[in-house]
């Protein structure tokens, strides 16, 4: 009898845990569908804070990255036992005399070619107007047509007391978003004094932030990972920009010296352009070849000295966006070329051109943090070269 009613105790016991374990499931599954749509909200949320707040994001990014090249000569001077605010003040003043140096040995050229640009596009527009000037083809009539067509109806509906209404399509425009980020060249000047200033406060605190965001992680082997993430981000950045530096220094002296032996006036400035317009991924290049072939057309007069001047530019940035890059950010980034493609349209997308310029060192300290978090391992796998 006993034995009877232990085997039943022992059977409704099972039971009763079978019960528990199924509304366990029941509701590990009900959070865990709730939870999905939460992740797809939260990454939504995320992508419109990325967009709407850009005005502020963009000069932070700037600052970091800019403070990162400046970091080492800093270094070195207050291991002069020079004091780190005077280092800072030393280093920047240093580099903004640089480039107004420049600014300056180049203003000559820099005048003349600005002083062309009226005339350049006069002489493109009456050449334009010369090519369209000649018969009409069977579109050009067809064009027409419709034209006459539209206005006719116009007059008829006017005729019978009703307006015409014509909606005009919304279009993309590049000067809006070539401009993302800084809707103004007011805007724009606003930002630069930021940088600048927020940049000074980065370098005067040296490594105050990263002490302090160690010292926020509660345990000591989330501290070790945080302090390995931080030095991962320092490499992969001081890298980036040493890379970058480097691909422009190339390509500006390749243009200059090419624009020199083909003659084009002002090679110099040419050549500090190319520099600067080759650090912009996809847009830079493009807008280089179309302005070089239109200031070769309006110097020389001829079509395929202009078609040559452009050839040049087009194997330059053929060879620096399939040669030169891809293995330099290859061998500092340790990422494969797809992934920065998509990062450049991804942070191009939601920043326009800042997001190309910024695409990059961003993408790499998002790598340098997933492979130090387990949870990120697939991610990183995706970024890997």
């Amino acid at each position: 009898m006993s034995d009877l009613s232990s085997g039943d105790a022992a059977r409704s016991d099972e039971s009763r845990d079978k019960r528990r374990e199924g509304a366990l499931s029941f509701i590990v599954g009900n959070i865990e569908r709730a939870v999905a749509p939460m992740r797809m909200l939260a990454l939504l949320a995320f992508l419109l804070t990325l967009w709407w707040c850009q005005a502020v994001l963009i000069p932070i990014v700037l600052s970091i990255l800019i403070s990162y090249a400046l970091d080492p000569p800093v270094a070195r001077l207050v291991a002069w036992r020079v004091p780190r605010a005077l280092a800072v003040l030393l280093v920047m003043c240093t580099l903004l005399g640089v480039f107004g140096g420049c600014a300056y040995a180049l203003r000559g050229q820099a005048t003349a070619f600005v002083e062309r640009i009226p005339s350049a596009a006069h002489m493109v527009s009456q050449t334009i107007s010369a090519i369209t000037r000649g018969e009409p083809g069977t579109l050009q009539r067809m064009q027409a047509a419709a034209r006459e067509l539209e206005v006719a109806t116009a007059g008829r509906r006017a005729k019978d007391g009703v307006t015409p209404v014509r909606v005009e399509e919304p279009t993309f425009r590049w000067s809006d978003w070539l401009w993302s980020g800084s809707r103004s060249a007011g805007e724009f000047l606003a930002q630069m004094f930021s940088v600048l200033f927020l940049t000074y406060y980065l370098l005067a605190a040296g490594d105050l932030f990263k002490r302090k965001l160690v010292r926020m992680v509660p345990t000591l082997s989330d501290k070790r990972v945080t302090v390995q993430i931080l030095n991962d981000i320092d490499r992969q950045i001081e890298r980036f920009l040493l890379a970058r530096a480097a691909v422009s220094f190339i390509v500006g002296v390749v243009v200059w010296g090419a624009f020199l032996l083909l003659g084009v006036d002002d090679a110099a400035v040419w050549g500090v352009v190319g520099g600067v317009l080759v650090a912009v991924p996809l847009v830079g290049p493009t807008f280089l070849v179309v302005a070089a072939g239109v200031a070769a057309f309006v110097q020389f007069g001829s079509l395929p000295m202009a078609a040559t001047v452009s050839g040049v530019c087009i194997v330059i940035g053929a060879l620096e966006g399939n040669v030169l890059t891809p293995w330099l950010m290859s061998k500092v980034g340790e990422m494969n070329a797809a992934a920065v493609f998509i990062s450049l349209l991804f942070w191009g997308w939601i920043w326009g051109l800042w997001g190309l310029l910024l695409a990059v060192p961003i993408t790499a300290a998002i790598k340098a943090v997933c492979d130090r978090v387990e949870d990120l391992g697939p991610i990183a796998e995706l970024l890997k070269e």
